[in-house]
């Protein structure tokens, strides 16, 4: 085998390692309530509070119209019953059934409007029910998916560390300390392949004799520009 062929590959399991914690975090971000879910759930509340308020508004119209009717009722069957006589005292009932009247008449047209608005109170209070069935439906697909996600991912990356850890123990030493310190320097691309004579990350050519102490296999040197491992696998 070329000697830090197994650098390589050390290197792609780091990397896959990374990578796989780097989306495990981004999936325990992402799990729990989103800010869509919280929406729909505050747009219904506050649907279902303007539904309350309306409703009692409209009770309150309809006894206070039934109270009016009541009170009207009372006083013509004074006016009408004959118990009644004195002038002054008729006129002042007359004077009272017509301010009753005038009052039902104005309720009459607050109910009116309230029952109108009401349809209206009633279709968002629906349209916000049937969004967060949606919103809820949606997220508890997107909240499976990503259990799963994250599930078959621990269990891709546990492997990978027992992998990692077997494919250590098999590098020299001296080499696995030169990819060390080669990857605390320089991050995750530590080991290079040559690609038509030149760094496959600087695109920078080594010299002659460096190409051909590379391409021999035996030996690990590092790109004069950008200071990774370069490899030729051929």
């Amino acid at each position: 085998m070329i000697r830090g062929e197994r650098l390589y590959e050390l290197q792609n399991l780091d990397e896959e390692l990374e990578h796989g914690q780097r989306r495990i975090s981004e999936i325990g971000a992402s799990l729990g309530e989103t800010g869509a879910l919280l929406q729909a759930r505050r747009a219904l509340a506050t649907a279902e509070e303007e539904h309350r308020t309306w409703m009692t508004r409209t009770r309150d119209l309809e006894l206070e119209i039934e109270s009016l009717e009541n009170k009207i009722s009372s006083s013509e069957k004074r006016l009408y019953g004959g118990s009644v006589t004195n002038p002054k005292e008729l006129s002042d009932i007359q004077s009272e059934i017509a301010s009753l009247k005038r009052r039902h008449s104005a309720l009459e047209d607050e109910l009116l409007e309230a029952m109108v608005y009401g349809d209206q109170v009633e279709a968002t209070l629906e349209e916000c029910r049937a969004n967060l069935e949606d919103t809820e439906a949606h997220w508890q697909a997107d909240q499976a998916a990503l259990q799963n996600e994250q599930s078959q991912l621990e269990a891709r990356l546990e492997a990978v560390r027992e992998e990692r850890g077997k494919l250590r123990q098999s590098i020299d030493a001296d080499d696995l300390a030169f990819y060390d310190k080669v990857r605390g320097r320089f991050g995750s691309i530590t080991v290079t392949t040559l690609r038509d004579g030149v760094c496959g990350y600087c695109a920078v050519a080594p010299s002659s004799t460096k190409l051909k102490a590379i391409r021999s296999g035996r030996e690990l040197l590092q790109c004069g520009n950008c200071g990774r491992i370069l490899l030729d696998l051929g």
